[in-house]
């Protein structure tokens, strides 16, 4: 698999937000911020999801996966009332740089072409 296809792959990834084991939303976390470690994106909440504010004691996977991406935080932005419709964020803080690569790689990379 070429590098570029490779990186389209990550960018389809779906992500679960889990509190308590259970899923209350996926996200494709469709930004970042490299330097500083975060992954950000919109979240299509589940029926479990209930208004959520700050920051929350969630956890991340990989759909379908058992293997925690470990975070410093993960936080919510609900603006659904505002709105008048579905629109949650959510910005995650990921615990190290190994831990950002092994699952965010492609971001730090397409980052680091920008300087080149």
């Amino acid at each position: 698999m070429s590098e570029d296809h490779s990186w389209y792959q990550k960018l389809k990834m779906i992500y679960e937000i889990r509190i308590n084991n259970v899923v209350i939303g996926t996200t494709k976390l469709e930004g970042s911020d490299p330097p500083m470690g975060f992954v950000f994106g919109n979240v299509t909440p589940t029926e479990n999801y209930k208004y959520l504010s700050g920051v929350v004691e969630a956890k991340l996977y990989k759909q379908d996966h058992d293997f925690e991406i470990k975070c410093e935080s993960i936080s919510f932005e609900d603006h659904t009332k505002e709105m008048g419709e579905t629109c949650v964020e959510v910005t995650v803080l990921i615990s190290s740089d190994e831990e950002y690569d092994k699952y965010f790689k492609h971001y730090r990379k397409a980052y680091e072409k920008q300087f080149s």
